[in-house]
């Protein structure tokens, strides 16, 4: 069984790994108990969708408009930013990956660039999901984007649950 795990960094997306390692490992329990010989093919992937920092062109038009070269130093700085991001998430998907491949998974990871866009989010998701021929999605219930006492389902995974072709486990 291969599962897609999407991990943005709150509770719930964590919640969801547990529960996707948790699956993974009984069943490697299950195969061992019943005698296969066979070496197990669990596979788990832990994906995060990177969502660059961008600014509005009113802000850059701004900037341009006090000093022409402020733009390009701008520019250079919210590279910078993004590059520090990604950097930072594979670092917490490195230490992700160690954490869990003591549990006997294969584990493996992937940061693919997204936008602040839920549907366009949900939909790098499912394509990946798709790509990567995964049989389960697990998501948390709720991302960092916001949670609400009275919300149950973020836009992302509610638009994945819409979508999505495989079948998707929402952990709250």
């Amino acid at each position: 069984m291969k599962i897609l795990t999407l991990v943005d960094g709150s509770e719930h997306s964590i919640k969801a790994l547990d529960y996707a390692v948790n699956l993974l490992s009984q069943q490697n329990s299950d195969s061992r108990r019943s005698g296969d010989k066979v070496q197990s093919n669990h596979q788990l992937i832990i994906l995060n969708i990177l969502q660059p920092l961008k600014l509005s062109d009113e802000v850059v038009q701004h900037f341009k408009s006090i000093n022409p070269e402020r733009k390009s130093s701008l520019k250079k700085y919210l590279d910078d930013i993004n590059s520090a991001m990604k950097d930072t998430w594979m670092k917490k998907l490195s230490d992700l990956k160690s954490k869990y491949e003591r549990a006997g998974i294969s584990i493996s990871t992937k940061i693919v660039k997204g936008t602040h866009s839920s549907r366009f989010v949900a939909y790098s998701i499912v394509k990946f999901a798709e790509d990567a021929k995964v049989d389960m999605i697990t998501v948390g219930s709720v991302g960092t984007g916001g949670t609400h006492e009275k919300k149950s389902l973020g836009s992302v995974v509610r638009n994945v649950a819409e979508i999505s072709t495989r079948p998707v486990l929402i952990v709250p």
